[in-house]
This record gives structure tokens, sequence and C-alpha cells, in this order.
């Protein structure tokens, strides 16, 4: 009896899900139902906007929400539910965060030490801090703000208390200007002659610029690391202009008067010395026949290096020189055509666990033949990754980070039994050492498989954790929509639980066709 591929497909399906609801009946607790949770109280002069149902953490950790926000007794009352297995001690504090600069409130504690003992369940945090207030960063901004526009006004002012003596700075130029046209007019033919040497000069400078931008290129690397090595001069060189700006807005009216002295002065020079000018630009036209007869000279010193005289010449018409370019011209060639065989898979996805803990995940994937491919991946993952332990008299202080993780794997492709294909991966998973083994049924279905995180950090209460072990089915609904659905953290009974998420992949042809439709430019 032969079966269809939809029966096939759909027999593959219940199958793996069997196995994972048999996987989450055997290895503990269902993950769907709420945790048990305790209820705290704390009192503050302000909550700033704390709400009910606000998240509550524990030493920057999601543990629980906000029960309740009321006025009483001239304070508020702050009741608010953690996890069964966070705990608080009696000189635990509490205060008022806000994610991001305009984001939402939500509570932090501060656990305190073991030695203070456990606070019972219902009991009151003893101290409360202060809040985060935007309000005060936007009124010092306001004053930055004010205190622009009347650094404008007052520019604004010295402007037009020296209108007049700018208006005759101008008009002198203006005298100034005409005054060298005039000189040009009468002087057109040798300034004519002086351009065409100039003309020649840049022509023969032409064949040589190669080889001064290569010159300019390492004076500006070398510059550069000058810089680098004298930034604190550089800093104080800033500074200084600063302090210059300042004197300048003082010493204004007297140097536009001086300005407009010199250009009375110069022109007055201009009419008295014109025969003098006009000597001048003939002694120009004289340099100019002088650079004419060097540039015909390096043309007879490149006429001999094209036939091959002196050492310049033989190193240009080395035959091995030649065989050695051709050769890396080839290589060159077969890097091009290896990188137009690769195939370019961009992607990405979100992901929802257990306590609302969600991921974001960005996919690139480079894939240069059937037989291997390169994953790179980044990651924003809502529960951070510890960092950081500092161990101080009798407490220890726990730091986080919220970055982005990378997750960068080489991946080897197998053939493997009834046609279908099995996948080997390992590098970096997520900012840690991590291997992953794939199941590629079809081009629709698949099961993937991580295990990472060998040297746990991100629950810092708990000791002598497992790798984090994820199981999941992939399933391509239609174009480049797929959904994943599976099993996470399945070595450790405590934080089991499911996960899902929607995506999106789209390979090169994709891309072109979406970029198509936005009517933009494409190879």
């Amino acid at each position: 009896m032969k079966f269809s591929n939809e029966a096939k497909v759909g027999f593959l399906v219940l199958l793996f899900s069997l196995g994972f609801a048999f996987l989450i009946i055997t290895f503990g607790e269902v993950p769907f139902l709420k945790p048990g949770v305790k209820t705290y109280r704390v009192y503050f002069d302000n909550v700033a906007g704390l709400s009910e149902g606000a998240e509550v953490r524990v030493a920057g950790i999601k543990s629980g929400k906000v029960k309740s926000v009321s006025l009483k007794d001239g304070k508020v009352e702050v009741v608010f539910e953690l996890d069964k297995d966070v705990l608080l001690y009696r000189d635990a504090q509490a205060e008022i965060g806000t994610l991001g600069l305009m984001g939402d409130k939500y509570l932090n504690l501060h656990p305190g030490s073991p030695q203070a003992g456990i606070l019972e369940e219902g009991g009151v945090v003893p101290k409360s801090l202060g809040y985060a207030d935007t309000d005060k960063l936007i009124k010092e901004m306001t004053t930055a703000s004010e205190n622009m526009r009347l650094m404008v006004e007052s520019f604004q002012l010295i402007l037009s208390e020296n209108r007049e003596d700018i208006r005759r700075v101008v008009q002198n130029l203006e005298a100034l200007s005409h005054n060298l046209n005039l000189i040009a007019l009468e002087n057109r033919e040798a300034l004519r002659g002086a351009i065409h040497n100039i003309n020649l000069l840049a022509y023969n400078l032409n064949r040589t610029l190669p080889q001064t931008i290569e010159s300019i290129d390492r004076l500006a690397k070398n510059l550069d690391g000058i810089a680098t090595e004298n930034r604190q001069d550089i800093r104080d060189t800033v500074a200084n202009i600063r302090q210059l700006s300042q004197d300048l807005k003082t010493t204004l009216p007297t140097l536009s008067k001086n300005l407009n002295d010199l250009s009375q002065n110069l022109n007055t020079l201009v009419m008295e010395n014109r025969q003098d000018i006009r000597a001048t630009t003939g002694n120009l036209s004289e340099l100019s026949a002088s650079l004419k007869e060097s540039s015909e000279r390096l043309n007879r010193i490149l006429a001999h290096i094209e036939k091959g005289e002196g050492t310049l010449g033989k190193l240009i018409k080395d035959e091995e020189l030649y065989r050695n370019i051709a050769s890396g011209t080839k290589v060159l060639g077969k890097a091009g055509e290896v990188a137009e065989k690769t195939n370019l898979y961009i992607g990405f996805r979100g992901e929802v666990y257990r306590a609302g803990d969600s991921k974001g995940v960005l996919t690139v994937r480079l894939q240069p033949d059937a037989e291997k491919y390169y994953l790179l991946e980044v990651v924003g993952d809502s529960r951070g990754r510890v960092y950081r332990e500092e161990f101080i008299p009798n407490q220890t202080v726990i730091k986080k980070e919220f970055k982005p993780e990378i997750t960068l794997q080489y991946a080897r492709i197998f053939p493997f039994f009834f046609g279908t294909q099995l996948v080997l991966r390992g590098g970096l998973k997520e900012s840690t050492g991590g291997v992953g083994a794939d199941l590629l049924y079809s081009n629709r279905l698949s099961i993937t498989s991580d295990l990472w995180d060998f040297g746990r950090k991100d629950r810092p209460n708990e000791r002598d954790l497992k790798p984090n072990l994820q199981v999941a089915l992939n399933y391509k609904v239609s174009g480049p929509l797929y959904v994943k659905v599976g099993g996470d953290d399945l070595l450790n009974a405590r934080f089991r639980g499911a996960f899902g998420g929607v995506g999106l992949m789209f390979t090169d042809n994709d891309l072109k066709y979406l970029l198509g439709g936005l009517r933009l430019p494409l190879p």
C-alpha cells in the first residue's frame, strides 16, 4: 500500500508532537501552569507613575509583578508578587526604575544579605530609594536651549552693530576685483600662454598621479597614527580654539575696521603698481615656458623607460613580473566565481518563552555549496546575560547586560536515511560555545536541536545548572513564512518550558523580487 506525501508529512508531525508531549510529561511539570507566588509590601513617597501590573525585578531579573498601588496614611502602598523561589531578606531595598529614557516604570528590588535573615511572606520591605526622574533631564535640556538662543541673539547684535563696516569692506573688495579684471584683460595673451603651459604640466603630472596618490595615502595613515598618539594635545588645541572664539567676540569690531583699512590700502597699492604687476605676469609666462621644457625632458626620460633602458625600464619590461601579475589576476577571477555561486539567506524571527520572556533573531546564512554553510545570527534576549560577579564582605553583587548576542557557526551537510539530510553545526551560540544537529526532512519540514551555555551564569541564584538544550520543529507555511515550536532548557527540570516563534527567511531571488516591487535599481 502506497501513502501520499501529505499522509507521510501528517504522520511525521503527529509522531514528533507525541514525542514532544512525552518529553514534557516525563521530565517535569507542565510549563503552561502559572508558578506559585508570594506577596510583599513596600511604601514610597512618590512612585512616579508606577501602575498595577508593572514588572518586578530582583537584582535586574524579572521575578514578578505589581499587584496593587494605593494611598495609605500619606504614603503610597505598593503590594507586589514574587515567584516562590525568590528570597528577600530583612535588609532588602526597593526603588522605581524606568525601561529606557521614556519607557515604562518597574519596581526594582535589592534582595539584601542572608545574614540579616529571611523576610517573611506578607512582610514590608524596610527601605525604599528614589526614582529616575526624566522631568529634571528635560528641564536641563530646556535651559541649554535657552542659552543657545541667547548666544545666537548676541551674534546677531554684533553683526547689526558692525553692518556699515562690513558693507564698506565688501565695496572695497568689489573695486579690487574690478581692477584685477582690467589687468587680466590687458595681459590676455600672456595668460593664455601660461594656461597652455599649465595644461601641458597637468598632462604630465597625470601620468605620475598614481604614485602621488599612494604617497598621500601613506601620509594620511601616518597622520592618523600621530592623531591617535597626540589625542590629548588635540583636545587642548580644541579648547584653545574655543577660547579664541570667545576673544574674537570682543575684538570683532576692531578687526572689521582694520580689514576695511587693509582693503583700501590694497586697492591703492594695486593702482599705483599696475606696471609692476604686468612685469610679474611676464615673468610668470617665462616660468611656464621653463616648465614646458622640464616637461619635455620628463617625456624623454619616460621614452627611455619604455624602451627598457635603465633600472626602472628593466623592471617594467620584466617578463617574470608580468607572469606573476597574470597569475594573481586568475586567482582573483576564481574567487569571483566562488562568490557568484554562494547562496545568501537573510531572515528574522520572534520567539516567546515562559514567564513572558522573548527573543528577536536576525539571521544571515551563506551557503557556497550543497555540503556546507556559514551561519550568523544577532539575538536580542529580554532575559539578558550575567557578565560580572563581585564578591564583597558578606554579600554577592551580580550584574547583567542587555545587549545583542552573537551566533557564529560552521555547518556541514550529510546525506541521511530515506532521502533526508543531517546537518552538524559548531561554534558560538548566543555569545557562548555551542553545538547543534538538524534533521532536514524536506524543504518545508525540519527538526533542529542546540546545546550551549556550558558554564551557565544566567540564573545567579542557582548552582550546578546543566547546559541549555533546545529541541524545535520548523515548518515552512508559505513562501518565506515559517513557524518554530519546541522545548527549551530540557536538561533542567526546574526551568524546562515550551516556546514558539514565527519568522521570515528570504533568499537572493526573494530579496530581488521585493526590491523590484519597490522600484529600486538592481544590478
